[in-house]
C-alpha cells in the first residue's frame, strides 16, 4: 500500500474529508501509525472534527509551518490516547480562522515553491523520524496550488467523485489535465451513489460503474452508496470509532484492502483507459 496518499476531488461536497478521516481512523485502529493532514487551507474542516482533542495552546497550524514560522514537529499533534487507537494517530490541522483563510488567496509564486519543499520535508519527518506507516492528505478540491502540492508529494491519489454527470465530466477533465500531464497515479472512488432500491444495489452498482467509466475513461476502483444518516450526523464524530460495524466503515475497509493488494501490474490495469471513453 502506498505510504503517502492524497484524497482529492474535482469539487466540494463529494464526501472527501469524511472518507479521508475515516480511512485514517481505520488504519490507526488496526495498529498502524497514521498521520492525517488538512491541506484544504481555503476551506479547512478537520479542526472541527478534532477540536476536542487539541490543546488550547496549539498555534502551529499547517499554514504556519508552510509559512516557515514554526517547525514541522510542532505542527503535528498525537491524539492517539484521546481516540483510543492501537496505532499512533497524528493530525496536522489547517487554521480555521477567517483571516488565515483569506491570507491564502494572496500567496506569491515564491511561497508556493517554498511550501511544496516544506511539505516534502514534513512527509520525510513523518515517515522517517516519527515512524508513520501512512500519511493521508485531505486536499483542496479542483486544481489549486495546495492540491497540486499534495498530489505531487503523494505516492497515490484517491480521487472522489459522485455519480452526477457534471461532477464526472469535471473529474474526467481533471484526470486528463492534471494527473496525466503530471504523470501522477490515481484511483477513482465513486461516493454517495443513490440506488433506486437498497435491495437492488448490486444491479444499480453495475449501472453506476458503467456510467462513471464511460464518462471518465478510467476504471472505477470502488463505489460507495449514500449513507444519509452520516451526511446528516455530527461531523465531529468519527464513524470508524463511534460505529466500527457501520456498512460505511466496511466499505472503506474494502478500499484499504484493494489498495493493499494493488501490485504494479494491477495498478496499471486499474488505471488503463476503458474502451468506452477517455481522452
Amino acid at each position: 500500500m502506498p505510504k503517502c496518499i492524497s484524497i482529492h476531488s474535482y469539487k466540494g461536497g463529494t464526501g472527501k474529508t469524511i472518507i479521508a478521516t475515516n480511512l485514517a481512523a481505520i488504519l490507526a485502529l488496526k495498529g498502524f501509525n497514521v498521520a492525517l493532514l488538512d491541506l484544504d487551507l481555503r476551506a479547512p474542516s478537520l479542526y472541527g472534527t478534532f477540536a476536542s482533542s487539541v490543546d488550547s495552546s496549539y498555534d502551529c497550524f499547517l499554514n504556519t509551518y508552510l509559512d516557515g514560522r514554526c517547525e514541522a514537529e510542532n505542527s503535528i499533534i498525537d491524539i492517539s490516547k484521546k481516540l483510543g487507537s492501537k496505532g499512533r494517530f497524528f493530525v496536522g490541522l489547517a487554521n480555521p480562522d477567517i483571516n488565515a483563510i483569506s491570507a491564502m488567496a494572496n500567496k506569491s509564486k515564491a511561497w508556493e515553491v517554498s511550501s511544496v519543499k516544506r511539505l516534502f520535508n514534513l512527509r520525510k519527518k513523518l515517515l522517517t523520524d516519527l515512524k508513520v506507516d501512512y500519511v493521508l492528505i485531505d486536499t483542496s478540491p479542483g486544481v489549486q496550488y495546495n492540491s497540486i502540492n499534495a498530489i505531487v508529494s503523494s505516492d497515490l491519489s484517491i480521487v472522489i467523485t459522485t455519480n452526477d454527470s457534471v461532477d464526472l465530466q469535471g473529474t474526467s477533465s481533471m484526470l486528463h489535465e492534471l494527473y496525466e500531464q503530471f504523470d501522477r497515479k490515481a484511483v477513482i472512488l465513486v461516493n454517495k451513489v443513490f440506488p433506486n432500491q437498497k435491495s437492488q444495489f448490486t444491479d444499480f452498482k453495475v449501472t453506476a460503474t458503467q456510467k462513471a467509466e464511460k464518462i471518465l475513461g478510467h476504471r472505477i476502483m470502488s463505489i460507495i452508496p449514500c449513507y444519509c444518516e452520516i451526511l446528516e450526523g455530527d461531523r465531529s464524530k468519527i464513524i470508524a470509532i463511534e460505529k466500527p460495524s457501520h456498512p460505511f466503515v466496511k466499505d472503506l475497509e474494502v478500499v484499504i484492502q484493494k489498495l493493499d493488494n494493488l501490485s504494479t501490474d494491477q495498478f496499471s490495469s486499474e488505471m488503463e483507459l476503458v474502451e468506452t471513453g477517455g481522452k
